[in-house]
């Protein structure tokens, strides 16, 4: 099997694995993204942000499912997942026959809870609002799982395309493309974005195929190249605000390369399949983005006044470790060493990148990391001032915008200094495999299974052994998937880790040896 077809293998295991493992609504702010493709299911049109509620089936079902104590800090309703597990079998036993047996009807009916995600531009929710419809008789477990495995597969699949594109505009060849590519498959919060229901399954990977093409205009821009990069921006700003970042990049390269006509027909295209929502927007909430930030009164000139105030040393490196880790809606953390480890990794690989020539496709990439970076900062200032500094660090999912570029200039780095690259290379392809394995083994699955301890090897090896019926019990009381199915799919995905890190390892020292 050629290493395209494992690596695409890898995508359908984890994309299964992490949506049927993650218990429901365990996704970043998932009921309320739900709300949002239930409302346009339901025919109710596009949602007011100040008013928009969200419906009596997911309002009961909160009260069934565990979550995290982040989340029952802000709905109280819920139940942790430490007073979940003191529950007894049949207690839990209860709470999911109940929630399996709420009315679908209730879909159709409002709560007392508001829905705070609504804002967003509806293109990701659309598309999810169909299989919404079409499922509309199945229990909203069903469907939520249903929905999380569509969006896991298209997101990641988008995603893998997307950098296989990449990764050619930027010269980047084999075995350092699919090791790239890998890598960022192996993230954790690739997953942990891309497997929930949401609007950033969609929102990721037309990010990085935006670059794509942008970075193919940098090399030559031709009037269908040009087309092509406006249409996938303007998809983009249909799916998520923060595309608003890339405007000036796209202009920017389409000016360089073209003068005021490449401007133009640029700027053409994203303002007429684009710019009614965003007039929608402004006449609705008196505001570009219509965010619950900027409709508070948090603008530009309150993050201009609060930004000297914020711990920039501490955001960097927080949402660093961030971007490759974050345990979902519990917000666990994984071994700083580990993560500070890979960091320090993609930072030699970056350096090599950077002492070598970097062609105009490069340019682009650098101008559009530079972009998502400038609009991180401005989420982070912008939230520390909103929240009068209590949250500082941008979301954790909005990071993967960076993190699949970032990684291939990191193997451009490396595949240019072929004898002082081949180090940082492997030891990234073996880290992010291990994280991966770790994340599944040591981390989630006794998270969901009840399990609270300090996940030391002994520990988990008696949980697998000693305890697994407890394990076993547990965890089909959370998950929103089979466990069998769960157990299975660990097992396919620690096995793929296994085959494409020997392949990808003996094709580096291959291509080094030829060198």
């Amino acid at each position: 099997m050629k290493t395209g077809h494992l690596l695409i293998a890898f995508v359908a295991a984890n994309a299964v694995l992490y949506s049927a493992l993650l218990p429901l609504w365990e996704g970043f702010d998932e009921p309320f993204h739900f709300g949002y493709v239930q409302r346009l299911a339901n025919g109710g049109g596009l949602p007011d942000a100040r008013t928009e509620g969200l419906s009596r089936e997911v309002a009961v079902s909160l009260a069934l499912a565990p979550a995290g104590e982040s989340v029952k800090a802000n709905l109280p309703r819920v139940t942790s997942y430490a007073e979940y597990f003191r529950w007894t079998p049949e207690q839990r036993a209860k709470a999911r026959r109940e929630l399996e047996e709420i009315p679908t009807e209730y879909g159709r009916q409002p709560s007392d809870i508001g829905n705070y995600e609504t804002q967003h531009p509806p293109l990701a929710y659309l598309l999810l609002a169909v299989p919404e419809r079409m499922m509309a008789g199945m229990t909203l477990a069903s469907r939520v799982l249903a929905l999380r495995i569509l969006a896991a597969l298209a997101g990641g699949l988008l995603l893998y395309s997307g950098g296989i594109a990449l990764c050619r505009e930027v010269g980047l060849g084999e075995p350092y493309r699919s090791m790239a590519m890998f890598c960022a498959l192996a993230t954790q919060m690739t997953w942990a974005t891309l497997a929930h229901v949401a609007n950033d399954w969609l929102a990721v990977p037309l990010a990085i195929w935006t670059l794509a093409l942008m970075a193919r205009c940098a090399a030559r821009a031709t009037g269908p190249r040009m087309a092509a990069a406006a249409v996938a921006l303007a998809a983009g700003l249909l799916t998520k605000a923060y595309f608003l970042a890339l405007v000036p990049v796209l202009l920017g390269v389409c000016a360089a390369r073209r003068g005021w006509r490449g401007l133009a027909v640029s700027a053409g295209i994203v303002g007429i399949l684009a710019g009614p929502w965003y007039a929608r927007n402004l006449r609705v909430y008196g505001d570009l983005t219509g965010m619950q930030q900027s409709r508070a009164g948090v603008g530009a000139a309150a993050v201009f006044h609060a930004a000297p105030a914020v711990n920039w040393p501490k955001i960097a490196v927080d949402s660093a470790r961030l971007g490759l880790w974050t345990g979902n809606n519990t917000f666990r953390t994984f071994s700083v060493a580990t993560l500070d480890a890979t960091l320090a990794i993609m930072a030699v690989a970056l350096l090599l990148w950077a002492l070598r020539r970097r062609s105009p496709a490069e340019w682009a990439v650098a101008a559009y990391c530079a972009a998502f970076a400038a609009a991180l900062a401005y989420e982070a200032v912008q939230t520390y001032a909103y929240q009068h500094g209590v949250v500082t660090v941008p979301g954790a999912w909005h990071l993967q915008t960076l993190l699949t570029p970032l990684l291939i200039l990191c193997f451009l780095g490396a595949s240019r200094w072929r004898r002082v690259g081949t180090a940082p290379a492997a030891l990234l392809t073996l880290l992010f495999g291990y994280v991966l394995a770790v994340t599944y083994v040591f981390k989630l699955i006794p998270m969901y299974g009840g399990y609270e301890g300090r996940g030391s090897l002994r520990e988990i090896a008696a949980l697998y052994t000693a305890h697994f019926d407890t394990l076993r019990a547990n965890l089909e009381s959370a998950a929103l998937g089979p466990v069998a199915l769960i157990f299975g799919l660990t097992a396919v995905v620690i096995g793929l880790i296994v085959m494409l890190e020997i392949r990808l390892l003996r094709a580096l020292a291959g291509s080094t040896i030829r060198w």
